[in-house]
């Protein structure tokens, strides 16, 4: 489950004879200056040809609930539910909204938004004029990657780049991320296929064109920069999107991949953001320590010059996926290491531990500050508190 929660409710809500008529003075498209995005409580994703009807249909049974400030972002086969629209993080309405829908029940009795949290506005993905989907083959090289607020324009923008370029380029729309890759091609690229995805195997790829084209990208770009070298980021290859359908290949033999995000909280003023967030995607548990080494390089580069900052390390959050792979455990060892490295003479740096002991002191939890970032704001003994997740990436 992503921090934006892909939440599939349909019609987890009673009333759900409401047409979608009902809320289609709620859609908003379009898209938004990444620098002036308000932020809202978003419920629910929805990715597919059905996307902008499901969120319609769920937002119109919130609203015969009475929850007006419901509206539906929706673009291309992405669709997003929100309630309401706050300047701030610490803007006491968000706070009362967020704990308004966190006690809405279903049919079942369950709390289906009881982990919604406040974020930018989604954007509304434009039309993906090379949709990856579509591209006849079953793996292709994924070459850049974008998160933030106006990732679905730059990552277009790049695609475009590449096609002006001559090269195949394919644009995929996820949920939260858009990616860019070259080609498409079938299982002949390895010597050996059936090494694909399986445990401790590890295929060659054989093919003269994917291997030209790894040389044309020796790094993996992430939200538009180039990895350093050192961190060994290059681009890597994926599976296609409903190619398993066309092909017949089994969706086992698809490679987990971990997407790792860290985020620094300023505690003075309870934001995050900007070069203080930094995300990337690992083709494998692997490859965790380095992804989080180069995005750890990142975030210290972007800490004002001066006096060393106090940092302290708060949980890793993880998806089912991750949990069951123990992969907290790896990536909080290699995030400490990072720290060490690449923090030296930058920040002071308190342990996990340490930080939850002052966080306990405080009655916060880690789920709570991720939820509300502001509730950080003048906390004393820390200047930043460093969150991380690695959850499995759609």
């Amino acid at each position: 489950m992503s921090s934006r929660r892909r939440c599939l409710v349909g019609a987890a809500l009673a009333a759900a004879a409401l047409a979608a008529a009902a809320v289609a003075s709620c859609e908003k498209f379009g898209t938004r200056d990444a620098g002036t995005v308000p932020l809202t409580v978003l419920l629910v994703e929805y990715e597919g040809p059905q996307a902008a009807e499901s969120a319609k249909r769920l937002a119109g049974e919130l609203k015969a609930q009475g929850l007006d400030e419901v509206f539906v972002v929706a673009g291309g086969q992405q669709a997003s539910v929100c309630v309401g629209e706050y300047e701030s993080w610490k803007d006491p309405e968000a706070d009362a909204m967020l704990k308004r829908v966190r006690r809405i029940r279903d049919a079942q009795g369950q709390y289906p938004f009881a982990g919604v949290m406040l974020v930018p506005v989604p954007e509304a993905l434009p039309a993906n004029p090379w949709p990856l989907e579509e591209a006849d083959g079953q793996y292709t090289l994924i070459v850049a990657s974008w998160q933030e607020p106006g990732r679905a324009a730059r990552a277009q923008a790049y695609a475009r780049k590449l096609r002006d370029r001559g090269l195949e380029a394919y644009l995929y729309q996820g949920p939260s991320k858009s990616t860019v890759s070259v080609g498409a091609f079938g299982p002949q690229i390895f010597d050996d296929p059936s090494k694909v995805g399986q445990p401790g195997q590890r295929p060659t790829i054989v093919d003269p064109k994917v291997k030209k084209l790894q040389q044309q990208f020796p790094t993996l770009l992430l939200e538009g920069e180039a990895t350093p070298p050192e961190a060994k980021l290059n681009p890597y290859i994926g599976v296609i999107p409903g190619s398993d359908l066309r092909t017949g290949v089994p969706s086992a033999l698809r490679g987990p991949l971990y997407r790792v995000t860290l985020s620094l909280i300023d505690t003075e003023t309870g934001l995050v953001g900007g070069r203080r967030r930094a995300s990337g995607v690992a083709p494998g548990a692997k490859q965790l320590p380095t992804l989080i080494g180069a995005l750890v390089r990142q975030l210290m580069n972007a800490l004002p010059v001066g006096r060393p900052g106090r940092v302290g390390v708060a949980d890793i959050l993880t998806g089912p996926d991750a949990a069951a792979a123990h992969l907290d455990a790896v990536a909080l060892e290699a995030l400490t290491a990072a720290l060490e490295a690449a923090g030296a003479g930058k920040i002071h740096l308190y342990s996990h531990e340490a930080t939850r002991q002052m966080l306990r002191a405080k009655g916060l939890t880690v789920d709570e500050i991720v939820g509300t970032p502001g509730s950080l704001k003048g906390f004393e003994g820390l200047d930043y508190l460093l969150v991380a997740s690695v959850r499995r990436a759609e």
